[in-house]
């Protein structure tokens, strides 16, 4: 007897559901990551992410037993998409210190437009409070940063006795404060432009002086 017909039928029914369970869950972490950035982490509740996001609480639990993981998941997610960054500036075949101007108004771009990246970082700023906060993000993006700027001390673009992760620590946790303040005083519509002010002043001080001569046009790179 053939039973190939019964398999694919199978198969086909598993591959229907697995691409329903993805969906509400996309679904849930979208309205998951509105509501923790509209009213951060522990005024959220289960009853206004189930309102939010329309997915039952049924189907809720069937994909998360709390909320904080469902908090970690939205981390996640915002750092998936924020990371992706990374590949497209690299892409462009530009120079060190270019990729870091392209990634930083590339984030400042999405925390404006997503809301599952400004709901993770509204997260990861509120939880790193937390004794179990979340450490990678930030520690990934250190990494990178001092990665290109090592990079960029090999070919002369920045000084020999600048060290990279310390200058991508600073670089990092000044970006965090930018993006902060910014939506303190004017949510976030000045962004861009405090992005460029800070990108400015930390690139004046690290660069050499051959380069330093030609900041304008490395403040303009875009992906």
């Amino acid at each position: 007897m053939d039973t190939t017909p019964k398999l694919r039928a199978e198969g086909h029914g598993r591959a229907v559901v697995q691409s329903r369970a993805i969906a509400k869950r996309e679904q849930l972490l979208l309205g998951a990551a509105a509501v923790f950035d509209e009213v951060g982490y522990a005024a959220a509740s289960l009853s206004m992410i189930e309102r939010r996001s329309g997915v039952s609480r049924g189907a809720m639990y069937f994909q998360f037993t709390t909320k904080r993981e469902i908090a970690d998941a939205v981390i996640d997610e915002q750092h998936a998409t924020s990371s992706r960054l990374v590949v497209a500036a690299a892409g462009t075949g530009a120079g060190p210190v270019e990729q870091i101007v392209m990634m930083c108004h590339g984030l400042a771009a999405q925390i404006v437009d997503d809301p599952v990246v400004r709901g993770g970082i509204r997260l990861t700023m509120e939880l790193a409070f937390d004794d179990e906060g979340p450490v990678r993000p930030y520690v990934g993006w250190i990494d990178v940063m001092a990665d290109l700027l090592g990079r960029a001390q090999a070919c002369g673009d920045v000084r020999s006795e600048i060290v990279a992760v310390d200058a991508a620590r600073v670089l990092v946790s000044a970006f965090t404060g930018t993006q902060l303040v910014s939506h303190v005083l004017d949510r976030r519509a000045d962004l861009s432009r405090r992005v460029d002010d800070l990108l400015r002043i930390f690139l004046a001080g690290i660069m050499t002086d051959a380069r330093r001569e030609r900041i304008d046009d490395v403040l303009a790179a875009r992906c």
